[in-house]
């Protein structure tokens, strides 16, 4: 009887795993896609601003989105760096609508990533996290969008900053965010500002630690925890014990609330090391990360 009980438990389980699995057919397709795409990103090798691999990984996404009907431009801008003068350029996107031009078009929220990865000089840095897997899951969702709600896509700007990395070893407010500075301060002083922006960062990573900023915009941080309760997936997401500095910075500076959904990286063994390769992205944590972020969107862009 016992046995006849127990193995009527484990079928019942393999039901419940398999509802549940089957339950979420969106969020595992866009994983398995965004998974695929991160892939794609690294074939390039290191993507340091500047780089013809960069060249070529803004080339691939462009092409990606303008597919499914996303105007793309690359902003393009200089600095002055520790390593010299540097070129850079930001990857924009707005989804076409007829004949209108999408740019003069007001829009609700941003949706962003970094599209670089570390310089360095005496090892090969693929930054499969930091942050390729990001920059998938930000053209896989649009993609998403562009074909089943194309509607809030057009409220949407997707923004793939580049020399989010510094060219020292550790990021300062001079040196690092140079495409998210030069981003935000095109949005200063202007009342049509975005109502909110979400940033990916490092959120494929094999047993998936999310940390959100200790200082994160209180209503998106709230609605980030909540939604990943409904989901079940609550124990993947957490605050840091203190700010972090990383894109959202800028865009917080300049009004529009941001917040950086990012993996815990400073209890990680990969993060800044060659350690940050395909091998530790995984596609389960790319459906939870890329699930509570169209789920938000959902939210933030109801009509």
């Amino acid at each position: 009887m016992k046995s006849k009980r127990l193995l009527w438990a484990l079928v019942l389980l393999a039901v419940t795993f398999a509802l549940w699995f089957l339950g979420k057919p969106k969020e595992a397709e866009l994983a398995k896609e965004a998974h695929a795409l991160t892939n794609e990103i690294l074939a390039y090798g290191p993507r340091p601003p500047g780089s013809e691999a960069l060249d070529k990984v803004r080339a691939h996404l462009r092409k990606e989105l303008e597919a499914v009907g996303w105007a793309v431009e690359f902003q393009e801008f200089e600095r002055d760096t520790v390593i010299g003068k540097v070129r850079f350029a930001n990857l924009r996107a707005r989804l076409r609508q007829g004949d209108a031009d999408p740019w003069k078009r007001r829009i609700d929220g941003l949706l962003c990533a970094h599209v670089d990865s570390k310089l360095y000089k005496d090892k090969v840095f693929l930054g499969a996290d930091d942050a390729a897997s990001a920059c998938a899951a930000v053209v896989v969702i649009g993609k998403h969008l562009s074909e089943k709600n194309p509607g809030q896509a057009a409220r949407l700007e997707l923004v793939l900053f580049d020399g989010e990395e510094a060219f020292a070893e550790d990021m300062t407010l001079l040196d690092g965010l140079y495409g998210s500075r030069h981003y935000a301060n095109g949005w200063r002083g202007r009342d049509d500002k975005p109502n909110f922006a979400i940033l990916l960062d490092m959120i494929g990573h094999e047993n998936l630690r999310i940390r959100i900023p200790s200082d994160s915009p209180e209503k998106l941080a709230e609605l980030m925890f909540e939604i990943a309760k409904k989901q079940g997936v609550a124990s993947k997401f957490g605050t840091a014990s203190g700010p972090i500095l990383d894109d959202h910075v800028p865009l917080n500076l300049v009004g529009i609330p941001t917040l950086d959904i990012i993996g815990d990286f400073a209890r990680s063994n990969w993060w800044h090391t060659p350690g940050d390769n395909a091998t530790i992205i995984s596609t389960e944590s790319l459906s939870i990360s890329m699930g509570v972020t169209v789920a938000m969107l959902d939210e933030l862009l109801a009509e």
